[in-house]
């Protein structure tokens, strides 16, 4: 019924908790494959003890050298031979109810090819503090009608879709080409593929965040931005994905937002560093964009002001 797929990369401290979570469920026919991607910390040690010691019959190690997350997802799902299909990182938490409820929703469509379920983010020094993922700008977004949504997946993407909190059928991913081994980012990719393929809410793919899935980690290991690396990682995505006629608006909107968000870090240098490589047409949008996020940046600060001189 349901293969659970956990890449696993230098998550010594979280791994063990993620896979005791994932050996909870007990859906008739789970399988739960382990991809360690070369990690250079316990972390192989660790899950190696963890299935000595609890010796799971379902569960398939794979160790194999570094090469991202995306190989790890491809190799997962190339290995799985259930109808669905769970993606969940080494430091984060399924919640078995979650899952249970998606692959429900998905018996009950049989057209649909996914099921985004819930989730809360925590840190993991204050891990009872649990924040919704999504909202109402995400509500919006998965409810678009199918030719809103074909721009909308480049120029205003909710940020985070999460894969963690997704129940996939096999056949759609597969039918979409699974993940493109030339592309570093693998969520955001990837939803922008399944979204294209299979666009219409309540039909294509399913959305219900009443039902909690995952509980996403937030920590230093993933709080902080590399913003160079991050911008030419989604360079690198757009280059392959986004149509030509959205490509430079698109392009330009990313460059914008990290090249503000290195000068709000004090490493302008960084910032400028970001041109690198980028067309005229996107760097004409940058400066649209730009103009657009200072002055409505303007906008709320005087508001603010204004609400104290006056209120």
């Amino acid at each position: 019924m349901l293969t659970i797929v956990i890449p696993a990369y230098n998550h010594e401290h979280y791994v063990i908790e993620g896979l005791e979570a994932a050996c909870s469920v007990d859906l008739p026919g789970t399988e739960i494959i382990i991809v360690d991607d070369g990690s250079t910390d316990a972390t192989r040690l660790k899950i190696e003890q963890f299935l000595q010691e609890k010796n799971p019959g379902n569960v398939t190690f794979v160790v194999k050298e570094n090469g991202g997350v995306v190989s790890s997802l491809a190799l997962g799902l190339e290995r799985a031979k259930t109808e669905f299909i769970y993606f969940v990182a080494s430091d984060d938490i399924l919640c078995y109810e979650g899952i249970t409820a998606c692959i429900q929703q998905l018996e009950d469509h049989p057209d649909a090819m996914f099921c985004i379920g819930g989730g809360v983010s925590f840190a993991s020094d204050d891990p009872d503090v649990n924040i919704p993922v999504y909202g109402e700008l995400h509500e919006q977004f998965f409810s678009m009608s199918a030719s809103s949504r074909a721009s909308a997946l480049y120029l205003n993407y909710p940020q985070p879709i999460l894969l963690q909190s997704t129940v996939f059928r096999c056949a759609g991913l597969k039918e979409v080409g699974g993940w493109d081994p030339r592309i570093v980012l693998d969520d955001y990719s990837m939803f922008i593929k399944m979204f294209t393929k299979f666009p219409l809410l309540n039909h294509d793919f399913l959305y219900v965040p009443a039902q909690k899935v995952v509980k996403y980690r937030q920590h230093g290991a993933n709080a902080y931005k590399n913003v160079s690396r991050q911008f030419f990682i989604i360079k690198q995505m757009l280059d392959f994905l986004a149509p030509a006629e959205i490509y430079s608006k698109a392009l330009g909107k990313v460059l914008a937002m990290h090249f503000l968000g290195a000068v709000r870090l004090g490493r302008f240098n960084d910032g400028l560093s970001l041109f690198k490589n980028v067309s005229m047409g996107a760097k004409s949008y940058f400066v649209y964009y730009l103009a657009s996020y200072v002055f409505s940046y303007t906008g709320r600060m005087l508001s603010k002001l204004v609400r104290r001189v006056f209120g």
